[in-house]
């Protein structure tokens, strides 16, 4: 016998009503611009702590060029390293942020369908990543990862710019343990 779940995650009934029409509810907008406000907050600090850690290691790094402890290519290497870090951080950052605050003005959701993996979350600087099907997508909340149930399946609400899961609920049968 079949039992339909009624799970919900991250939304109140009036998100979904908004979600299934492919719309952000105004609480959603809402949470994502504090959500922004607060990442750009940490862009700030990160960027501040880069530059004064770059400017350790560049001191660092002219000092044991000058004493001769390390060779003028290898000085150079790790200066090249060092920037190159930097430059992706702040980069990957930024576009990050770009894209949520496009998706931000559209004000737009996609729909997908599929099962979750648990086993498939892995971390990143800024959010967890969740494999949906054969998809990876974002969650900013790391609550949210808990309560996905694999093998459920679920009907998520989805960022289309940033593939950030704002909401999703279940859809399918108690009980059915595909596992992919």
């Amino acid at each position: 016998m079949r039992r339909v779940s009624a799970q919900i995650i991250a939304a109140s009934p009036n998100d979904l009503k908004n979600n299934r029409l492919g719309l952000m509810s105004q609480a959603q907008l809402n949470a994502l611009q504090a959500q922004i406000d607060q990442f750009q907050a940490r862009m700030s600090q990160l960027t501040r702590r880069a530059v004064k850690l770059a400017i350790v290691i560049t001191i660092g790094v002219v000092v044991l060029a000058f004493v001769r402890v390390l060779a003028l290519p290898l000085a150079l290497a790790i200066e090249v390293a060092v920037v190159g870090v930097m430059i992706y951080l702040t980069t990957d950052y930024n576009r990050f942020l770009r894209l949520l605050t496009m998706d931000r003005e559209a004000e737009a959701v996609r729909i997908v369908k599929g099962r979750t993996s648990r086993y498939t979350l892995r971390t990143h600087p800024l959010y967890l990543t969740l494999r949906i099907e054969l998809q990876t997508y974002k969650l900013l909340d790391s609550g949210l990862a808990r309560q996905f149930i694999t093998g459920e399946l679920y009907q998520y609400y989805v960022l289309p710019q940033s593939s950030v899961v704002i909401a999703a609920e279940s859809i399918g049968e108690k009980n059915s343990r595909y596992l992919l």
